[in-house]
């Protein structure tokens, strides 16, 4: 049984999360195996045709985990948190700190498709706590130190993700990464979350959790500006149907009442203005 039909089969029921947790905890450990053999290490010299061969390698090694993570994420109990994180931290153990700087970069690509499969099932579902154990769930960083998920996954990609304009169609795109992602991410999704039009809006509403989470923890004045940004001015789009629910809701917002920003709607007011900031920015405007 792969770890797909493995999740479907044990994700509804709290009877069976040590089997849930087995069975991804195999996987990943298998598919932790299978990349040593697949030359994916920091210490080889760069190429422009290399780094298209391991994104390329990231993501059919991991499929099948993501397509786990995005059913946990959605249809997870509490009781299943700790499966949804597990594979997301056997990647960031396995985090090198020496070798080429772009492979450095690059492999924390896995921990970010990942994360992001999670985070979308969750957000599908209106499962916010699930999200917020999600991004602030404590990883390494490859140094002896920890940081939660939103954090070390950002600052450990950072300008990694220009490397996607390699890609086939997406030289010219704004957030190359963010729409390698959504490409990747919806076929995978399609077939285990079934959301059909409404793939789009979950992904930009997660995206932009992420961004307000991250300026509300690091203080930068800033958060990673993915897809939404440029379709920000669209009619109905994710951004201001957020700005719009938040405000109207107040304190009663349930993502707030989660945990997002601290739960302080003083500091989401902040984090929402320093986006928008930066959106206003951005060359798309």
């Amino acid at each position: 049984m792969n770890i797909t039909a493995s999740t479907k089969r044990y994700i509804g029921d709290d009877r069976f999360r040590v089997r849930l947790f087995e069975a991804v905890a195999q996987q990943a450990r298998l598919v932790v195996k299978e990349l040593d053999g697949k030359d994916v290490k920091a210490s080889t010299g760069w190429s422009e045709d290399e780094c298209r061969r391991r994104i390329g390698v990231y993501d059919e090694t991991w499929a099948e985990l993501c397509q786990a993570e995005a059913l946990i994420g959605r249809w997870g109990t509490t009781g299943s948190r700790d499966t949804l994180t597990h594979a997301i931290k056997r990647i960031c153990d396995g985090v090198e700190r020496g070798g080429n700087t772009g492979w450095l970069r690059l492999q924390w690509y896995p921990a970010l498709l990942l994360f992001y499969a999670g985070g979308i099932g969750a957000v599908s579902a209106g499962r916010f706590e699930t999200l917020m154990a999600l991004m602030h769930a404590p990883v390494s960083q490859g140094d002896g130190t920890h940081a939660k998920l939103v954090l070390a996954v950002t600052d450990g990609l950072s300008d990694g993700t220009q490397f996607f304009k390699l890609l086939p169609g997406l030289d010219r795109k704004y957030v190359p990464c963010s729409e390698h992602l959504f490409e990747v991410l919806g076929k995978l999704q399609s077939d285990v979350l079934y959301l059909g039009s409404d793939f789009e809006l979950s992904f930009d509403t997660f995206e932009i959790f992420v961004a307000l989470e991250y300026a509300h923890l690091s203080d930068r004045g800033w958060g990673p500006i993915g897809r939404f940004g440029w379709r920000s001015h669209e009619h109905g789009n994710a951004w201001q149907r957020l700005i719009t629910e938040s405000q109207a809701a107040g304190d009663s917002w349930a993502p707030l009442a989660a945990g997002l920003c601290g739960g302080s709607s003083a500091r989401l007011k902040a984090a929402i203005e320093q986006l928008q900031q930066a959106v206003s920015r951005a060359r798309w405007q």
